[in-house]
């Protein structure tokens, strides 16, 4: 698909543009927000197909030079770095040109990919990467994030980054009730993270949207019921973050809640 424009602005906190080199997503996870935030009623399935925007490096060049300087966020819909990206090379295109103009970024991403790009990102000034884990269960990762690099590919390309004094942080989210959401399985996840050199970590919890839901209920089932109660009580949620700031100050992890 060709583009015309290259950077949107974003209503992301602290992100002034938003740039998607790719519209779908191979990683197809359950939880998705992207299909509820692009209105994508009656499409094909998230997760099916992942259509590139061909021309988008050429296309940022020039907005570059025109539009004033702010932070981009390099894959706030559909993660930069699909399977296709290796050979496509469309995110790495579009990196390039950012650190041509020395302009800041920050790539979210959950593809252990994105260490292909270091020789990039050492020479860029204001660059960060948020790597998002839910879990470290690679069975519960098979069923909510079937296309997604594993947990442990994660925490090393998480290790990588910070040994090339990148600046990493890990999104946490979205925390499911009755899944990822266990006091020992957060906390595991927590020591892990600290391990791999993270020192900063922002998190969420599921939140329900009327296509997220339903893409969730046909792949969980009869356990909608709880997670969906236990998603809308803030006393759950409380306690939820409760454990993940205690754990986080034991650490020496700064923390902030997404929303």
């Amino acid at each position: 698909m060709r583009t015309r424009t290259a950077l949107a602005p974003s209503n992301l906190p602290g992100l002034e543009y938003a740039l998607n080199p790719y519209r779908g997503c191979s990683h197809g996870c359950v939880y998705c927000y992207a299909p509820d935030t692009l209105r994508m009623v009656g499409e094909e399935e998230w997760g099916s197909f992942v259509d590139v925007k061909e021309g988008l490096p050429n296309v940022l060049a020039k907005e570059l030079k025109k539009k004033e300087m702010g932070i981009i966020g390099l894959g706030t819909v559909t993660d930069p770095y699909q399977s296709r990206e290796e050979r496509i090379n469309n995110s790495r295109y579009c990196l390039e040109q950012v650190a041509r103009k020395k302009w800041p970024i920050c790539i979210q991403t959950k593809s252990d990919l994105v260490t292909r790009d270091i020789d990039i990102l050492s020479r860029m000034e204001k660059v960060e990467v948020a790597i998002t884990i839910t879990t470290l269960d690679e069975e519960l990762a098979g069923r909510m994030e079937p296309g997604a690099p594993s947990p442990k590919r994660r925490l090393d390309a998480i290790r990588m980054l910070v040994e090339n004094d990148i600046k990493t942080w890990v999104f946490l989210g979205p925390i499911i009730p009755t899944m990822n959401d266990s006091e020992e399985g957060m906390n595991e996840l927590l020591e892990a993270v600290y391990g791999a050199g993270v020192r900063e970590i922002l998190y969420d919890k599921l939140r329900l949207k009327p296509l997220l839901k339903e893409r969730m209920t046909r792949a969980f089932g009869y356990e909608m019921d709880s997670i969906v109660r236990m998603a809308n009580d803030p006393e759950w949620y409380e306690q939820v973050s409760t454990t993940i700031e205690i754990k986080c100050r034991e650490l020496g992890i700064m923390t902030k809640k997404a929303f």
